[in-house]
């Protein structure tokens, strides 16, 4: 069941953490502060997502990341970190002091945009469910890579996925964790085995770019509402994801100017954009994909005791080389 609205818990009361320190300050100055990573004033909401990033498991609230599945998430709930029921992808305590402060602040930051090309043909292919299967793959993988150095992925949009990478929430240049948030993307979703029907593959592009936009909550008092990023730069790395190819990705050069290395083989494009009245200069970057076990190389063949042949195999992918030792029974003299 939907946890309930809960009051913000008092941790001296020995109850769950009480994570936005509430100061005399107006609203936008108070979401600037949490967004931008001002530790004076949002000290208690960073010592939050550091504690329970690391409590398993998926899914999780996307501002506190307080984990709703077992072990923990039950507990969790417990102390008023549930599932909101306006609201799921947040939970009851966030969203409460959100609504008590509703608001945003304009601020920088790196917007990521990934699409799953030719999904209506690909749909078409499959049922239902394995198309649903297929898409909890590719969500999953970019939930992970989003969130593994502290990005939000704001909404799944059927095919496409919008994370944001703030500096409040980022540990290190929000530019340069959407960039390897992107790279791995590409990476996971090349060459896969759990996919339904045929798809080997799953053939993403993407689009990064940085700027300024609004984030907050948006939605009137008493109605659903949402954490959420408006204005250009979520526009416009929309369009940049709508000009990459399969296994492309395009970076602004807004945001690879942030970047203290420009990745390797990263090539200069320029982009016309449907609805942006300014070309828009762009790197294209493609990590990597060869698939690992592809063209292996038998390096030993030995028979072991028991009757057994074992084969050690290096794999030549870039993704993840090493070895693999294969063994099965032998047959014959």
């Amino acid at each position: 069941m939907p946890a309930e609205s809960p009051e913000p818990l008092d941790s001296s009361a020995g109850g769950s953490i009480d994570y936005l320190d509430e100061r005399d300050a107006d609203v936008d100055e108070f979401w600037h502060a949490i967004l931008s990573g001002d530790t004076n004033m949002a000290s208690s909401s960073r010592v939050a997502r550091a504690l329970f990033r690391h409590l398993p498991s998926e899914p999780r609230c996307k501002w506190c990341y307080a984990p709703y599945g077992k072990p923990f998430g039950p507990i969790l709930g417990r102390l008023g970190f549930g599932r909101w029921e306006k609201n799921p992808t947040l939970c009851a305590t966030c969203m409460h002091v959100m609504e008590e402060h509703q608001g945003g602040a304009e601020v920088e930051l790196a917007v990521m945009f990934a699409d799953l090309r030719g999904s209506t043909e690909l749909a078409a292919t499959m049922s239902p469910s394995e198309y649903t299967r297929l898409l909890n793959v590719y969500y999953g993988i970019a939930g992970a890579a989003v969130q593994a150095h502290g990005g939000i992925v704001d909404k799944y949009l059927g095919d496409g996925v919008l994370a944001l990478l703030l500096r409040g929430y980022c540990d290190r240049e929000p530019a340069a964790v959407a960039v390897e948030a992107a790279t791995r993307i590409l990476e996971k979703v090349s060459h896969r085995r759990d996919l339904p029907g045929d798809a080997g593959s799953l053939p993403v592009g993407i689009g990064v770019h940085y700027g300024v936009a609004y984030v907050g909550i948006v939605g009137q008092a008493g109605q659903p509402t949402n954490f959420t990023a408006l204005g250009d730069a979520v526009n416009v790395s929309e369009r940049v994801s709508s000009a990459a190819t399969a296994g492309e990705l395009l970076v602004s050069e807004a945001a690879m100017s942030k970047l203290e290395k420009r990745p390797d083989g990263a090539e200069s494009r320029e982009l016309t954009l449907k609805g942006v009245a300014e070309p828009v200069a762009a790197w294209s970057v493609r990590p990597a994909l060869e698939e690992a076990g592809t063209n292996p190389v038998a390096t030993h063949v030995a028979t072991s005791g028991g009757g057994w042949c074992t084969v050690a195999v290096m794999r030549r992918g870039s993704v993840h080389p090493g070895v693999d030792l294969i063994r099965w029974p032998r047959r014959g003299p």
